[in-house]
């Protein structure tokens, strides 16, 4: 199980894969990066996928000090640090957006790229910071079962899943739980994503119109996106749709890595015309580029 310290922290990640290319993956509150395993699997072959445990989280230690989205993205810069990685590309899943856009804007050259999975830059809608706010409250009271349950529930419907996720989630911390749901609940990244000049992947389920709603505001501010939708899936592509949204970032990357494969329209087409093959779909379909550029 392999560990990095910073100063008196030991903070815990995951490992798959041993390609050029590394995706250092980011979760949410209340749960462990283990939540990134069966995407990790999806892209392990030509890729290097480290998944973290956030301070608090999982087995990694809480350390000293309030956790801040600014604080995982100094971690983050650290793992690299440690494992004498120049580059690497970010992916957050849900309110993981928030470290990523956090490291994106204060390390820049670090990174080569974003991914946002079911992401965001802000949440607006009732529905989802009422579930954080659930989370805040009873991290707050300590019940850090009903927290797990909560949050693993929200992932996951495979009895086999939940109950290996639930028991890396239990290690953690629910004093930090709190703290990154009260960052995760204050946060707005809106007015610094035109600063965000790295080229970034956002994918959506299309039948969640909140995390398509979000999709589409982070298309209008990112200088240099692209957007995907996986026809009829739900918010939780990690655990439902992780081979679909594999073959997403799988494509992406080429293009980033090997810019000459989509130089022409022909070429972007045929590898439009192959994600729609397998059920995802070019996210401005039928939306004005003009309207959200």
């Amino acid at each position: 199980m392999p560990f990095f310290h910073i100063e008196d922290v030991s903070i815990h990640y995951r490992e798959q894969g041993a390609g050029q290319s590394a995706i250092v993956c980011l979760h949410p509150p209340c749960i462990t990066g283990q939540l990134f395993d069966t995407l990790g699997r999806e892209l392990e072959e030509d890729h290097h996928i480290l998944s973290l445990d956030i301070r608090g989280h999982g087995s990694s230690e809480e350390g000293h000090g309030t956790l801040t989205h600014a604080m995982i993205a100094e971690d983050t810069r650290q793992l690299l640090d440690e494992l004498n990685i120049k580059k690497a590309y970010l992916c957050g899943y849900g309110a993981g957006s928030f470290p990523v856009l956090a490291a994106l804007l204060a390390y820049p050259e670090r990174f080569s790229g974003g991914i946002l999975i079911s992401g965001m830059a802000e949440y607006r809608d009732i529905l989802t910071r009422s579930n954080l706010q659930a989370s805040f409250i009873s991290s707050a009271l300590k019940a850090k079962e009903t927290i797990v349950k909560r949050a693993v529930r929200q992932e996951v419907q495979n009895k086999a899943s939940y109950a290996v996720l639930s028991e890396d989630a239990l290690q953690g911390d629910s004093v930090k739980w709190r703290e990154y749901a009260s960052a995760c609940l204050n946060a707005s990244f809106n007015r610094e994503l035109s600063q965000i000049k790295h080229p970034m992947l956002l994918v959506y389920g299309t039948a969640d119109k909140i995390s398509r709603d979000y999709a589409e505001q982070l298309y209008r501010h990112l200088p240099n996106a692209e957007l995907y939708g996986v026809q009829r899936a739900s918010r939780q592509l990690l655990t439902d749709e992780p081979i679909k949204t594999a073959m997403v970032i799988k494509q992406w990357m080429a293009k980033q890595e090997q810019p000459e494969m989509a130089d022409t329209y022909e070429e972007r087409q045929q590898l439009l015309e192959e994600l729609v093959s397998h059920g995802v779909q070019d996210g401005m379909n039928g939306i004005g580029a003009q309207e959200l550029r």
